[in-house]
């Protein structure tokens, strides 16, 4: 009788296990070298990541994840160290994910979600204008002895100038592209230096219109009434600062 309790709850066990792993969205493909290495799927909400699954890749360094989805999401597929990939993931969705190494996720092909593979290009040149806008920054606080520092500074705010402009034109393209997709929520929230580039105060049109597409394409979202959210702070905010001056 025991013998037969315990082959059930392994029974039971193994569904349960096979079951969580059986959804309507797949997210699989290669990763050269990861075989052995944990790879982890987190969802990113508005505030916080929580973890979803994690698989061990085969020895030819294949994996599948399965989930059941029942609104679109934003996801983090990561490897040990700072390796990681931002998907949008809906459901139905399968998303194919092709990497030459494990050490460069983030160079890795994208099929199946183009919101999320030409986002990866976004931060691929992101990261190219914050290299520049980084040096540029770095060479100023070396002349900060130096008799004309203020001519340098003056010289440096030119040379940022074009960098800046750069990245502001990356982020209003993208949007344009994607309005419909809640990848452009992410784009807001990336800057150069200390700052955003993108601010309601200077740019509030591109935050009205992922407000206005996102509550059509996703009602209810977590997401996009996040987002609705913010624009009512910040009309509220842009009210009071009226009212004060």
């Amino acid at each position: 009788m025991r013998r037969f309790r315990f082959t059930l709850l392994m029974f039971v066990f193994m569904v349960s296990c096979h079951m969580a792993r059986v959804g309507n969205t797949r997210v699989g493909g290669n990763i050269n070298g990861a075989s052995g290495k944990l790879l982890k799927l987190e969802e990113v909400g508005p505030s916080n990541s929580v973890a979803i699954d994690s698989v061990i890749p085969d020895k030819s360094g294949n994996f599948t994840f399965q989930l059941n989805l029942k609104e679109t999401g934003l996801f983090l597929l990561s490897l040990p160290g700072n390796n990681r990939l931002v998907l949008e993931l809906r459901p139905g969705d399968t998303v194919g994910i092709i990497s030459s190494g494990a050490s460069q996720l983030e160079n890795a092909l994208i099929t199946g979600s183009d919101c999320s593979s030409d986002m990866k290009q976004f931060f691929d040149a992101t990261f190219s204008n914050r290299k520049i806008y980084d040096s540029l920054q770095s060479s100023l606080l070396t002349h900060q002895g130096d008799p004309d520092f203020a001519g340098f500074s003056k010289k440096l705010d030119e040379s940022l100038k074009p960098v800046w402009e750069n990245q502001h034109a990356l982020e209003t393209a993208y949007i344009d592209r994607h309005l419909n997709s809640l990848t452009s929520l992410l784009i807001l929230n990336q800057g150069i230096g200390t700052s955003p580039v993108l601010t309601f105060h200077n740019d509030s049109n591109y935050f009205l219109r992922i407000d206005s597409s996102l509550s059509r394409t996703f009602p209810g979202n977590r997401h996009a009434v996040f987002h609705h959210n913010r624009i009512l702070r910040e009309r509220e905010m842009e009210s009071i600062k009226k009212q004060t001056r």
